[in-house]
Parts: C-alpha cells; sequence; structure tokens
C-alpha cells in the first residue's frame, strides 16, 4: 500500500481485506494522504475513501472493484496468553510480504476489545498488516511497537472491525487535514494504563 501526500511524500504501509471493497489499515499509515493505492501483485487500485478512528489508529479503505480474498476474522477475546501467531505485513517499500511466527505474551482490555503483545516481529512497512492465529483467522492489525523490547509489538483487535463494536460505530470519515492522533501517541499522562503495565510486564521479562 502506498500513501501519497499532497506534496508527493510516500507512506509505505500494508492492509488486509476484511469485506468485499473493504481494506483495513493502521491509520497511522494512511491518515494524511491525498491518494491512497492498494497494490497486489501486479494490479493496484485507488482508496476512493476511507473512514475510521483516528484515537483507535484503524482505519478502512473503500476500494471499488478491488480483487483481493476477503479474510476470515476470530475475535481476539478468544485468544489466550502463549498462544502461536503470525504476523505478515509487506516491509520496507511494500513489495516483500514477511511473515513472523510468535506467541501472544499479553492481552489488554480497551474499549470492548483486547489490544494483543505479541512476540511476532514486524516493522516499518508492515503497519496495518495482520496478525493470524494458527489457523489462518485474523485476530489483529498489527499496529506500533515499543522502542526497545522484542516483546514490545502490539495489534489492534479484530473485533473494533465489526459493525455491532463500540468503536466501528464511532467511525467517521477521515479528513486529512485533521490532527487528531492515536492512544499510543498521546502525551505520557493520557495514554491508556494498559501501556504502562505491557512496559513494566516486558521490563521483568513477562512473556
Amino acid at each position: 500500500m502506498r500513501a501519497i501526500g499532497a506534496g508527493g511524500e510516500i507512506k509505505f504501509g500494508s492492509g488486509v481485506m476484511v469485506a468485499p471493497e473493504r481494506v483495513a489499515t493502521a491509520c497511522h499509515v494512511t491518515r494524511h494522504a491525498a491518494t491512497i493505492e492498494v497494490i497486489h501483485e501486479a494490479r493496484r487500485w485507488v482508496a476512493q475513501d476511507q473512514i475510521g478512528s483516528l484515537v483507535h489508529a484503524l482505519c478502512v479503505l473503500i476500494v471499488p472493484a478491488v480483487e483481493i480474498p476477503v479474510a476470515q476474522t476470530r475475535r481476539s477475546e478468544e485468544l489466550r496468553a502463549g498462544e502461536r501467531v503470525i504476523a505478515a505485513g509487506f516491509q520496507g517499500s511494500g513489495r516483500d510480504l514477511v511473515v513472523s511466527r510468535g506467541a501472544v505474551v499479553g492481552l489488554y482490555r480497551y474499549d470492548s476489545g483486547q489490544v494483543i503483545r505479541t512476540t511476532a516481529s514486524f516493522d516499518f512497512g508492515s503497519s496495518g498488516g495482520g496478525l493470524f492465529d494458527e489457523a489462518g483467522n485474523l485476530v489483529g492489525l498489527l499496529a506500533f511497537k515499543g522502542r526497545t523490547g522484542q516483546t514490545l509489538r502490539f495489534a489492534l483487535p479484530s473485533e473494533w472491525l465489526s459493525p455491532v463494536s463500540p468503536v466501528a460505530g464511532t467511525f467517521t470519515r477521515i479528513e486529512r487535514s485533521s490532527m487528531a492522533r492515536a492512544f499510543w501517541e498521546q502525551p505520557q499522562e493520557d495514554r491508556p494504563a494498559f501501556l504502562g503495565v505491557a512496559m513494566r510486564e516486558a521490563a521483568e521479562g513477562y512473556e
């Protein structure tokens, strides 16, 4: 995926097909883009619009006529610590799919879902990609990582995408002029308490 700003600047990211003509991704990749291109193999589509919740970092691109298989989903609330998971995203320039195996090491209740902390590694360009269980079900969207520590990688819960989710109920059209920031980008005093808990757990070797 390529998110192209009005001045020509480019951000690379990943996305997951979650419904016909709907591609979910992490908002920090696409929120200020003038044009968003969805690329799959040799084909390319342009997103018509995007909706989502900037504070939850969850955006859904509206992409007419896109032909990519829709992922089957599983609620993150069904996960258990220690369960094996797989991170998949297009790192770097977005051309190479990188798959990494790991485990769930933390589950944190936040706004009607459980944010997932995992040892499955992902890096620049993979934001918005999928975290899958061993059966291939989408359980989360790759979102952000701590500056230090291999176990400080987080995925947004798949149930936030459900039409009956309170988070999905707040979705609005994303305006690229908006200055709203994701929950982990807030000043430290305004971040959810679970982020501090996760950092302490990682520092203490809780994996």
